[in-house]
């Protein structure tokens, strides 16, 4: 090469020169950025330090090429691809950088090539670019990237020149090098941060699920590359929790949220911008797996506060079943030590009643007397059905008529009372094993609760189906319904709504006791001023007790 000639834009360029574009391109990588955010940097430096028309970069990372095209005076473009040989670089990028190159060796234009500097030099003046120059970026032992520069004129590489040039170019190398082990870091510090967040929110927060899915959200955007552009949202059972922001674009990822094999949601991040190709579409491989990971996360808080209301609710359940026993135990006693002296009473009014000359108002007190003991009577029986310590005397029993039964008995209360009733009874409802005196005094319980709801009258309805193992009733009024609260304790042994003197509060507790020594189920469905409707099922065939 001739040496009484300085090349293209590095004319006048010195040693010290050099040494700075080194140092320059060393500094765009401390700051860990995305790699086409670096090359578009390197490249506009590098038209300003070689006073070229276009500068052409493509490097490997990850079997990812990115690819930048700059020219002076335009923003640079650029794009990334999947590389599928690696091993195989040489043949990959001569195909890939000749983007701006292609129009200046068409035609008729004679040419000549200097292999040693990796130049061609034009000879016809009609060409686009008198000089290209090559050059190839090194990591290690490895050629990860080559760099294009076309030139307006036509010149010669000093040795000195390219000497220099090499050094800048494993410059390059280097700052790719650091500037993905400096991103890594950058981008692993976010999530990990974000996960970090997540799972002080799930150990530390005894708030609802609902504002802690959406402390969750408003994490999620400061882990993604683009946070300035990115939007979140969580979606649980149909009700999504998202970012001010959020608006679902082309640009987005997502992960569902699986609860016990069940898909129940989802985790949703968009970026409301577009961005360059990255792995998955402008996500990178590692958000597709902080993504997973967040689903995951949310499904197992899910899980736990799933898994502590069951405990608390069995805690509760057991806790009722504990205060149940103890209610039954002392309402057996007081029963049994009532029923004593209750038949003395009953016995000695029905021979003051025999008496001759007995004072009309006397008589009329002592039938007083006879109408409270039964009443006192009635309670203890029915404190002994709810102790269970009245044996079940199991018969065939056709549901449909103990309810006719029923209706009949209460019928001219019901109608004194406005009420009229409505039976939507199967005509080929199958007997049932069971305690006829206990089936009649569900019904009859449930008639009068339902009465007691409708005090200014209304509709009370009656059905019966079967299916080939249960036969079942729903009794229904148009009352005034009960309140969650009321719902809650309606089984409670002496829990009543009704003013003093008109129940006992053991009503639906011996109802509730029956149905359960019959291995049946009840169901209650109620809302202020809905109404109230009780749906029993109960086995065609009895069990054995356990």
């Amino acid at each position: 090469m001739g040496k009484n000639k300085q090349t293209f834009g590095f004319m006048n360029r010195t040693k010290k020169d050099f040494r700075r574009l080194s140092n320059d391109i060393m500094s765009f990588s401390t700051m860990g950025r995305i790699t086409l955010d670096l090359l578009r940097d390197i490249s506009i430096r590098l038209i300003d330090f070689a006073s070229c028309d276009v500068v052409e970069i493509a490097y490997v990372e990850r079997s990812k090429m990115f690819h930048s095209n700059a020219s002076r005076g335009h923003t640079p473009a650029f794009f990334c691809e999947t590389v599928n040989q690696e091993d195989s670089l040489e043949m990959t990028f001569p195909k890939v950088l000749k983007l701006p190159f292609e129009q200046a060796m068409l035609g008729d234009k004679p040419y000549s090539v200097d292999t040693s500097a990796c130049m061609v030099r034009f000879d016809n003046e009609k060409c686009a670019f008198r000089s290209i120059l090559q050059l190839t970026i090194p990591v290690g032992n490895r050629i990860r990237g080559f760099i294009l520069l076309a030139f307006p004129e036509s010149s010669l590489l000093t040795e000195e020149t390219s000497e220099r040039l090499e050094d800048v170019c494993r410059s390059l190398g280097l700052a790719f090098s650091y500037n993905r082990s400096q991103f890594e870091l950058r981008e692993r510090v976010k999530e990990l941060t974000c996960m970090y967040g997540i799972a002080n929110l799930a150990a530390g927060s005894q708030r609802k699920l609902k504002n802690l899915l959406e402390r969750i959200v408003s994490l999620l955007p400061q882990a993604w590359l683009y946070p300035e552009i990115t939007e979140a949202s969580i979606i649980f059972d149909g009700v999504r929790h998202s970012t001010p922001g959020f608006l679902r674009t082309e640009f987005h990822l997502s992960a569902e949220i699986v609860v016990n094999d069940e898909v129940r949601g989802a985790v949703e991040v968009t970026y409301i911008e577009s961005r360059p190709e990255l792995d998955e579409g402008p996500f990178l491989m590692e958000e597709r797996h902080l993504i997973d990971s967040i689903a995951r996360e949310v499904a197992i808080i899910i899980q736990r506060r799933q898994a502590e209301k069951e405990q608390q609710r069995l805690y509760e359940q057991l806790q009722h079943a504990e205060r149940l026993a103890t209610i039954g135990q002392l309402a057996a006693g007081v029963a049994h030590e009532l029923n004593q002296p209750l038949t003395g009473v009953l016995g000695f009014a029905e021979l003051l009643k025999e008496l001759d000359g007995m004072p009309r108002q006397a008589f009329h007190d002592i039938e007083r007397i006879e109408s409270a003991s039964l009443h006192a009577r009635e309670i203890v029986q029915k404190l002994l059905i709810f102790a269970r310590q009245v044996p079940t005397r199991n018969a065939k029993v056709n549901v449909n008529t103990v309810i006719r039964d029923v209706i009949s008995f209460f019928k001219g209360r019901l109608l004194n009372e406005s009420i009229e009733v409505k039976t939507e009874l199967s005509p080929e409802l199958p007997s049932i094993t069971a305690d006829q005196t206990q089936v009649r005094q569900i019904i009859v319980n449930l008639f009068v609760n339902a009465a007691h709801a409708m005090p200014q009258g209304g509709n009370l309805t009656i059905k019966t189906v079967s299916d080939r193992k249960t036969v079942r009733m729903e009794i229904s009024d148009t009352g005034m319904g009960m309140t969650d609260e009321v719902k809650e304790k309606a089984y409670l042994p002496f829990f009543t709504t009704k003013d003093v003197n008109q129940g006992t509060g053991l009503g639906l507790s011996v109802v509730h006791g029956i149905i359960k020594a019959h291995h049946g189920r009840i169901q209650l469905k109620s809302g202020p001023g809905e109404g109230t409707t009780f749906t029993i099922d109960l086995p065609i065939e009895q069990q054995a007790d356990e």
